[in-house]
C-alpha cells in the first residue's frame, strides 16, 4: 500500500540553514550571530553548513538576495498584470504581505541592511540598487494608472514610497507582536486610503 503523497516537500538542509540564519540574524544581527548557533538551530553540523556557505558573509548575502528576489517577483507580477492600477497594487500587496508573514525575519534583515549600508560596502550598495530598481518597477503601475486616466497626474515616486510605508507599519507591528490584522483587511484599507482618501465629499 502506497503512502499518501503530501503537497509540501520536506525542507532541505540548505533550506533549514537559511531559515535558521534568518531567525538569528533578525533577532541578534550579523555580528552577534555565530556559525555554530546557526548550525545548531538548523540541526546540521558545521561541515554541512560550510558545504553550502563558505563564510558567514556568504550566508548573510544569500539571505539578502533572497529577500530582494522575493520582493522583485511580487512587483513583477503586479507590473505584468493586465489590469487596473488598483488591481495590480492589490496583487502586489497580497504577495508582499504573504512574504512578510512567511519570512518576517527576512523582511527585517533586508530593510535593516538597506538603511545601514555604508558607501564603501559594495555588496550592500548592490542590494540598495536592486531595491531601488524594484521600486522603479512598481512605479510603472502608477504611471500606467495615470496614463489610463484611473489616477490623476502626481509624483508617482513619492506615492510608491508612501505605499510601502503604509503597509510596512502593519508588517512591523506584526513582527513586534503588538497587533496583527488579517492580510486582506490591511490590503483593502491601504488601497481605500491610497485611492479614495479620508476626506469627506
Amino acid at each position: 500500500m502506497q503512502e499518501p503523497q503530501t503537497s509540501q516537500k520536506r525542507p532541505t538542509a540548505r533550506d533549514r540553514i537559511m531559515r535558521a540564519a534568518e531567525a538569528l540574524f533578525a533577532e541578534r544581527g550579523f555580528d552577534a550571530t555565530s556559525i555554530g548557533e546557526i548550525a545548531l538551530r538548523a540541526h546540521v553540523n558545521r561541515a554541512l553548513l560550510y558545504y553550502y556557505f563558505e563564510h558567514k558573509e556568504d550566508l548573510y548575502h544569500a539571505l539578502l538576495r533572497e529577500g530582494i528576489d522575493k520582493l522583485y517577483a511580487a512587483v513583477s507580477q503586479a507590473v505584468n498584470l493586465n489590469a487596473s492600477a488598483r488591481e495590480a497594487l492589490q496583487t502586489f500587496l497580497r504577495s508582499y504581505l504573504q512574504i512578510a508573514q512567511q519570512h518576517p525575519g527576512l523582511v527585517r534583515i533586508v530593510y535593516r541592511e538597506i538603511v545601514g549600508t555604508r558607501r564603501d560596502d559594495e555588496e550592500g550598495q548592490n542590494l540598495v540598487r536592486r531595491f531601488m530598481q524594484t521600486l522603479l518597477l512598481l512605479e510603472q503601475v502608477l504611471r500606467r494608472g495615470v496614463h489610463q486616466g484611473e489616477i490623476q497626474p502626481h509624483d508617482t515616486t513619492k506615492s510608491v514610497y508612501m505605499l510601502l510605508g503604509m503597509v510596512n507599519v502593519f508588517v512591523t507591528l506584526s513582527y513586534l507582536e503588538q497587533s496583527s490584522y488579517p492580510a486582506e483587511e490591511i490590503v483593502e484599507h491601504v488601497l481605500r486610503v491610497f485611492f479614495e482618501g479620508l476626506a469627506t465629499r
